[in-house]
């Protein structure tokens, strides 16, 4: 089964699979929380567990260039390596943090 068709099966629908994301996509996690967050124009949103950044990709798409995606993870290098593929694809409405979801790097009331 190639990633395709396994995206399809964890619920992301084609197109959100041939955005061209890149290395964002490493392995699909756990499912797509962006066909069932209801994402809105300018909302901020919080991407726990973000690796390489491909859902927060998609829900910086969905918020739009006035909403703010903030994706956490708990390892240095997914953290690097979703900064590069924001740099590399230009998206300007995202960071990545690096920290426990225990123990979030974030003010409170942030988000």
């Amino acid at each position: 089964m190639n990633l395709l068709e396994t995206g399809k099966l964890i619920g992301y629908s084609e197109e959100e699979l041939k955005l061209g994301l890149g290395e964002a996509n490493l392995g699909l996690g756990c499912g797509n929380p962006i066909a069932i967050a209801q994402l809105k124009e300018g909302e901020t949103v919080l991407d726990l567990g973000s690796g390489a950044g491909y859902d927060a990709f998609l829900a910086a798409m969905k918020v739009g260039k006035n909403g703010y995606v903030i994706g956490v993870d708990m390892t240095p290098e997914m953290v690097a390596k979703a900064k590069e593929n924001a740099e590399n694809l230009g998206v300007k409405n995202v960071e990545f943090r690096h920290g426990d979801i225990e123990h979030l790097p974030l003010d409170n009331n942030s988000v």
